[in-house]
């Protein structure tokens, strides 16, 4: 299933994750939509509410007990967005490894970065397309059992495609073995990098460092220079690569999406390309 859209585009009820998005608080009626969140939460039996807020309205949202997990810098044109959560059920509240997922940051942010490498022979990378959906989806189904957006559905790869989300993969002998994506949001000149996959006989050799290079580069050539990643916060393997890449932490969304058999933490990293106006 697909996030559920209300008739407001940027109000969105997320139900395959129990979860409630306002994506921009500038908004005039911002103080009565956040004393009715609550009770649409009830109504949907979603667990969290995120408010995806500019700087002016951060602490009227506190003031409605949200607590600030993070920020994207120049999530907005340029401008950051502060992510607050709150969590009309409890225990959503609460970090799911927070020690392991502590030490793994750490060796994370330890490493040194990456430098741009010329990609193996054998291998070929390249933009995907929509007759590589089918393919695709048995990419993510053989890394992801449970995923937090559709990705096993082959109509929803192609629908992405078609608006604003650019895929790129790697080969060997026509076989597709990694993948990643950037969903871009034109009005806002931000993407997130995301989706990124490498069947488990093709791990070890830093694939997904590739085609982030290469996502960037697609970015810019777009316009879009504020760029971001939500990783698992218990995966070694993608907070290294995204560290490497130069993206810097930003804070932690507690029990944020389903992924494999849960709700996991995810942290957040950004890579601005330009300055941020605060």
């Amino acid at each position: 299933m697909e996030e559920q859209p209300l008739t407001d585009r940027h109000l969105i009820i997320d139900r395959p994750n129990r979860r409630i998005k306002l994506m921009d608080s500038k908004r005039p009626d911002l103080k009565d939509l956040l004393a009715q969140l609550p009770v649409m939460a009830q109504r949907e039996q979603a667990g969290k509410i995120i408010v995806y807020a500019r700087k002016k309205d951060v602490e009227l949202v506190r003031s409605f007990g949200y607590r600030e997990e993070g920020r994207i810098d120049g999530f907005f044109n340029g401008k950051n967005a502060y992510l607050l959560s709150s969590f009309p059920e409890n225990k959503r509240g609460i970090p799911v490894e927070p020690e392991e997922e502590d030490r793994i940051l750490e060796l994370a942010q330890s490493k040194d970065p990456l430098e741009r490498k010329v990609l193996p022979e054998g291998l070929t990378l390249r933009q995907a397309c929509p007759d590589d959906a089918d393919e695709l989806v048995q990419v993510f189904r053989t890394v992801f059992p449970v995923y937090p957006t559709p990705v096993h559905e082959p109509a929803y790869l192609k629908k992405m495609m078609q608006n604003h989300v650019a895929f790129m993969l790697i080969e060997k002998e026509g076989r597709i073995i990694s993948v990643a994506s950037a969903e871009i949001t034109p009005e806002n000149g931000c993407a997130e990098l995301t989706d990124c996959a490498t069947l488990p006989e093709f791990r070890g050799q830093s694939l997904l460092s590739y085609l982030f290079f290469a996502l960037e580069d697609h970015l810019e050539q777009q316009g879009i220079y504020y760029l971001f990643s939500l990783t698992r916060a218990i995966s070694p393997g993608m907070n290294i690569t995204t560290a490497r890449h130069g993206y810097r932490y930003r804070g932690r969304l507690i029990q944020n999406c389903v992924i494999s058999t849960g709700f996991e933490d995810m942290n957040i990293w950004v890579k601005p390309l330009r300055q941020v106006d605060d």
